[in-house]
């Protein structure tokens, strides 16, 4: 079996970093490849269940945000009934995360785009009007997050998990620090996803063993990036 890498938030940031600048690997097309490892993930979860299938999808306005927008461009090709639901305004979206937005604008999907407001009326809604399998996409925060969960996050992170659904989280599940796998910066557990399972792209993360609670069954997905540079990033971090 080949072994699995296991990387610290710094040296994921570094694998990005050169990626983009020794590889010429541009941003959207490891969006796009770790876009379609979560859409992979979430049909081989709903392989068994009877349409209509459907999904969830919540995205930050950053990178994972963004590999949350290109999965639900997969999964709707797939014929899955796909609603979106963004956890900060449109003009937040920025570079690769924004070129997706708008291809998932005009995709014109069944369930739609929607901003999510104080009191996180929208999410109650799609879940009420939502098939009884339908599965949630986390894809709020990745492994950049380095504060506590607040306000309108918070809210929408204890509102999913609350709903009892499968949760398939992109990357890390959001509020949990990717190093300790603790609650980021001394946060309440309650704040961190509780995943039915995660992709993890590249590798595993350090903070997957003491954050096992959070993470459920772990897929690895792979996004295009060289072995060699992954095999050299955690050799010397």
């Amino acid at each position: 079996m080949e072994r699995r890498l296991t990387f610290t938030r710094a040296a994921l940031a570094e694998v990005d970093r050169r990626a983009v600048e020794e590889y010429g690997i541009p941003v959207l097309a490891l969006m796009e490849n770790a876009g379609r490892c979560v859409a992979d993930a979430a049909i081989r979860r709903l392989a068994g269940v009877a349409p209509p299938r459907e999904a969830i999808i919540l995205c930050g306005p950053g990178n994972n945000g963004g590999d949350g927008l290109v999965a639900a461009r997969h999964l709707h090709n797939a014929g899955l009934r796909i609603t979106i639901l963004l956890l900060a305004e449109r003009h937040r979206f920025r570079d690769a995360a924004a070129i997706n937005l708008a291809i998932a604008d005009r995709m014109k999907l069944a369930g739609g785009i929607a901003t999510i407001s104080p009191g996180h009326a929208e999410l109650r809604d799609a879940l009420v009007e939502a098939t009884p399998d339908v599965l949630l996409i986390d894809a709020l925060f990745g492994t950049g997050l380095s504060r506590p969960v607040e306000g309108l996050a918070a809210e929408v992170i204890l509102a999913m998990n609350a709903s009892r659904k499968p949760i398939l989280a992109v990357d890390v599940p959001s509020g949990m620090d990717a190093d300790t796998g603790l609650p980021a910066a001394g946060g309440a557990a309650e704040y961190v996803i509780h995943a039915t399972e995660t992709v993890s792209m590249c590798g595993l993360k350090t903070g997957f063993t003491a954050g096992k609670t959070f993470v459920g069954k772990i897929v690895v997905g792979a996004i295009g990036v060289p072995r060699e540079l992954l095999e050299d990033v955690v050799t010397k971090t």
